[in-house]
């Protein structure tokens, strides 16, 4: 059963490329995404959220990328990581999304 639920842009070919990783590593089946608008509003592309389906509370950024971390443990070792705050920047800007033209995550 699903625990979690991964928002991201239907037109980011990026993002549905990460989901179908997600999906080969999640061997337990708590992970799912959608293209439907999140709980936070539409995204543009490149933006992914992550939804706790157990209390419905819904997180961006590094927060998001260490929520899908505690249920798929092939990410487990990831998670140290992400006490640095060089990596928790690096993984806030990828989740972001794109700002105006200077999008390349197409």
């Amino acid at each position: 059963m699903a625990t979690i639920r991964l928002y991201r842009h239907p037109d980011c070919a990026r993002c549905a490329r990460f989901a179908r990783w997600h999906h080969r590593l999640d061997w337990l089946g708590r992970f799912e995404d959608s293209t439907t608008v999140s709980p936070l509003g539409p995204l543009r592309v490149g933006e992914v959220v992550v939804e706790d389906l157990r209390s419905g509370r819904t997180l961006r950024g590094a927060g998001g990328f260490a929520l899908l971390c505690r249920q798929i443990p092939a990410y487990w070792p990831l998670l140290a990581a992400l006490l640095l705050p060089s990596v928790r920047r690096g993984i806030d800007r990828e989740w972001s999304g794109c700002a105006g033209d200077r999008c390349d995550v197409r």
